[in-house]
Order: C-alpha cells, then sequence, then structure tokens
C-alpha cells in the first residue's frame, strides 16, 4: 500500500524592524504571535545603530498575525502586509510569508 505524504512546508528567513522613533525610549522590544505563542520573552528585538529595532525569525510559509511589544505595551507594524481584527478590539499587523 502506498501511503501520500505531505510535503514539509517551505522555511523562510522573515526580517521584523521597528522605528525606533515609534517607541522613543524603549529599553526592550519583542514580536509576538502564534509562532512563539504570544511570549514577549521568546523573541526579542535588538536595537540597531540606526536607531530601528530588527530581528530574523525562520517561518514556514503562511500568514501570521502578530504585533510588537515595547516595554511591555503592544503597537502594530506600520510595515505589515495587513491587519486583521483581534478578540480585544483591535488589530493585528499581518505578515504573509512566502
Amino acid at each position: 500500500m502506498h501511503m501520500a505524504t505531505k510535503a514539509a512546508p517551505s522555511l523562510r528567513e522573515v526580517r521584523f524592524r521597528l522605528d525606533g522613533r515609534r517607541v522613543p525610549g524603549a529599553r526592550w522590544v519583542a514580536v509576538v504571535g502564534p509562532f512563539n505563542d504570544w511570549d514577549p520573552s521568546v523573541h526579542r528585538l535588538t536595537r540597531q545603530d540606526d536607531g530601528w529595532w530588527s530581528i530574523t525569525l525562520t517561518l514556514p510559509e503562511g500568514r501570521y498575525p502578530y504585533l510588537f511589544i515595547a516595554d511591555g505595551f503592544p503597537c502594530n507594524d506600520p510595515e505589515d502586509d495587513g491587519r486583521m481584527p483581534c478578540e480585544w478590539g483591535g488589530w493585528y499587523s499581518v505578515r504573509l510569508v512566502r
């Protein structure tokens, strides 16, 4: 008997960036989403010399809701691929990974 196997999703490097002027004085910035169970301690961004915060993650292809968390406060990504409503009345940013 031949069993079909499902191909593993392709992995892609995805860069998340946030302009430091959007979060002046922030001590830390994280990106949260289903890829880290919305845990702000998992993916902390690094502040670059130009003032931007950034991190590169490896994710399977798909559509991901996410938010930045700066010093405990959520903020959307102005460079996102779209938005979707979230359960608490605000909006998630959306990143398309392909």
